[in-house]
């Protein structure tokens, strides 16, 4: 999918010169999904690619660059999730329900 917006590489110069990748289509639709399409190429296959991880929260789809040895959500709305979830197991068996 990715080759479906063919890119031409292009100088460019500020104070130093610097190559970018510049799309020949002009259907946005095409450059957006392709740009999603590199995104996720670039994601997968690039340094930090060993360190992506899915979220544990049972219901998240999510995956996340794992950053910290100790993380393991996604976003704090995930943490939040299962600090309630473990509260609320936690607190149902003591009370022998």
């Amino acid at each position: 999918m990715a080759a479906f917006d063919p890119v031409a590489p292009q100088l460019s110069w500020s104070d130093t010169p610097f190559a970018s990748l510049r799309s020949v289509r002009t259907d946005a639709r095409a450059r957006l999904l392709a740009g999603h399409i590199w995104s996720a190429i670039d994601c997968l296959s690039g340094p930090d690619g060993d360190k992506l991880t899915a979220c544990t929260v049972p219901r998240s789809v999510r995956y996340f660059v794992k950053v910290h040895g100790r993380q393991e959500f996604c976003r704090p709305s995930c943490g939040n999730w299962a600090q309630a979830a473990r509260f609320y197991h936690r607190h149902r068996a003591d009370s022998g329900r």
